[in-house]
């Protein structure tokens, strides 16, 4: 009898499990509200996050530890060829096709210390692609 509730529980997670991979509905999503990238962000995870196209995304790098005698940071503005909206772990480009954003935004990080030609300590290069 305690296999067979271990068995069921065990199942139910995993059945719910496998429902966290699919998106809610766009008429669902279409419902949440929309927050433009900058504006504060709601208490939760329900809502949709938009990046505007042309819009400058402020990004920062940071470099500190107790390896180093002065920590740095810098901000850089990257802006986007299209609309991106993002809600928890999915992505859409339209807010009507939503993926898990790793199945349709292929991002590659690479780290190099020292730079591969030698002319800095180091470089971190971060590729974001459309799939």
């Amino acid at each position: 009898m305690k296999f067979v509730r271990i068995l069921i529980a065990a199942t139910m997670c995993a059945a719910l499990t496998a429902c966290a991979g699919f998106p809610p509905s766009a008429t669902e999503l279409a419902k949440m509200p929309l927050i433009q990238f900058g504006q504060p962000l709601p208490e939760g995870g329900n809502y949709v996050l938009h990046f505007l196209a042309g819009t400058p995304l402020p990004v920062s790098s940071i470099v500190d530890g107790s390896l180093f005698e002065h920590a740095a940071q810098s901000t850089f503005n990257v802006t986007l060829k299209r609309d991106v909206y993002m809600y928890r772990n999915f992505a859409s480009f339209d807010k009507q096709h939503w993926l898990r954003a790793d199945k349709v935004i292929k991002t590659q990080l690479q780290l190099n210390i020292p730079q591969k030609d030698g002319s800095h300590a180091g470089v971190l290069h971060i590729t974001m692609d459309r799939k």
